[in-house]
């Protein structure tokens, strides 16, 4: 019976502590999203005076608030923008002494500057960065009002094992408003797994905003668009991907790309009405909105599989890293490792073979399981022929 109730509050409620109505979009009312895919802005890890971070933090929002104009300009009534998108992920991942310092300040500097440039066109915003609370890092979404208010955020939830030093969220919280309907958000790896999708769907989300700097599945590009297509026409609802550089996409509940962004710095805009395009069925029923049958036939009763912590399959596939190791090679792997892994590139392009060896062996033993481990492989097998 504990294990049942757990399993409903999860699905219904969603783990959140207040379960808001879902508010209804009026029907044959479009508008305009618009998802921003910008060109990389990181802010380097070698930085360590936390004045110069905040410049380049300023630096940063001076560009984006262009992009939110231009959004504005195309008249959007919601602009999204990516995961991290300050461009401190990389800064992050050194240790810095002055975290706690640089975090709040550059996230209230975010929602202020990017807040009032949406605000100046009557439009709704989503953003993402890390925050610093307490002590705690989480990854967390923002979503602003057309005044430029903040109406909510969300903690991410389901994370990679090499971001398990982070906060994680506890629920799926979901926002209900008079013209996007009710919206919900995710954060990247959150899309790896089904069940955070249906939670924001159970809980009444019409569009789910996806910041994001990676994919919806483990493999190639093809494999992580079915899987996006899949979350959108599974559980009925728009999914608006905003990411880095690349992969920047607007889907119909049908599981349809409907808009593309197609370079750096450039905008991805649909018209949807998000009371409509749900419209399914069978040859025995069909529905003009297919979560009305959809979310009646399911069996709840049967999925407490669902919220174990321990299901069986844990016992025959062991973990093969702890977190700490896990946590420990992130965090110098994007940072030291890749300038490390630069100075043995180098040493093999100058013809110094036998330290080139010795140095991608060091990077092999430091970095395991990592992009460095696999391409310093293949850089060994190149110089030993």
């Amino acid at each position: 019976m504990k294990n049942l109730l757990s399993l409903l509050a999860l699905l219904a409620g969603c783990a959140t502590s207040e379960a808001p109505v879902p508010m209804a979009p009026s029907p044959g009312r479009t508008i305009r999203i618009g998802s921003v895919q910008p060109k990389s802005r990181l802010i380097d890890w070698r930085i360590k005076d936390a004045a110069e971070v905040l410049a380049r933090v300023d630096a940063n929002l001076a560009e984006l608030e262009g992009l939110v104009h231009k959004a504005g300009a195309a008249k959007c009534d919601v602009v999204a923008l990516p995961e991290d998108t300050l461009g401190l992920g990389q800064w992050e991942e050194a240790p810095q002494a002055n975290l706690g310092d640089v975090l709040p300040r550059a996230v209230d500097r975010m929602l202020d500057r990017l807040g009032k440039a949406a605000a100046s066109h009557q439009m709704y915003l989503v953003c993402c960065n890390d925050t610093f609370d307490s002590g705690a890092v989480r990854n967390t979404a923002f979503f602003l009002g057309r005044d430029g208010r903040e109406i909510g955020r969300y903690h991410k939830v389901n994370m990679p094992i090499h971001e398990l030093h982070k906060k994680r969220g506890e629920g799926f919280p979901v926002f209900p408003t008079p013209d996007l309907g009710t919206v919900g958000m995710l954060i990247c790896y959150d899309m790896v797994f089904p069940e955070a999708a249906r939670c924001l769907a159970l809980g009444g989300a019409d569009i789910i905003f996806h910041p994001t700097l990676g994919g919806a599945a483990m493999g190639d590009a093809d494999i992580s668009l079915a899987a996006f297509r899949t979350r959108a026409v599974e559980n009925y609802v728009y999914v608006v991907v905003s990411q880095r550089g690349a992969g920047t996409m607007i889907l119909s509940p049908q599981g349809k790309v409907i808009a593309k962004a197609e370079g750096k710095d450039e905008i991805a805009i649909a018209d949807i009405d998000p009371a409509a395009g749900r419209a399914g069925g069978d040859s025995m029923n069909h529905a003009d909105d297919m979560r009305a049958r959809l979310f009646r036939e399911r069996s709840p009763e049967a999925f407490s599989m669902i919220t174990r912590t321990d299901p069986p399959v844990l016992k025959k596939v062991p973990a093969e890293i702890t977190i700490d190791e896990a946590v420990r090679i992130s965090r110098s792997g994007h940072t030291e490792g890749e300038a490390k892994f630069g100075e043995a590139a180098k040493l093999a392009r100058d013809g110094k073979k036998d330290e080139a060896i010795r140095a991608f062996e060091a990077l092999i033993a430091e970095y395991p399981r990592t992009w460095i481990d696999r391409v310093s492989r293949e850089r060994l097998a190149d110089l030993r022929k």
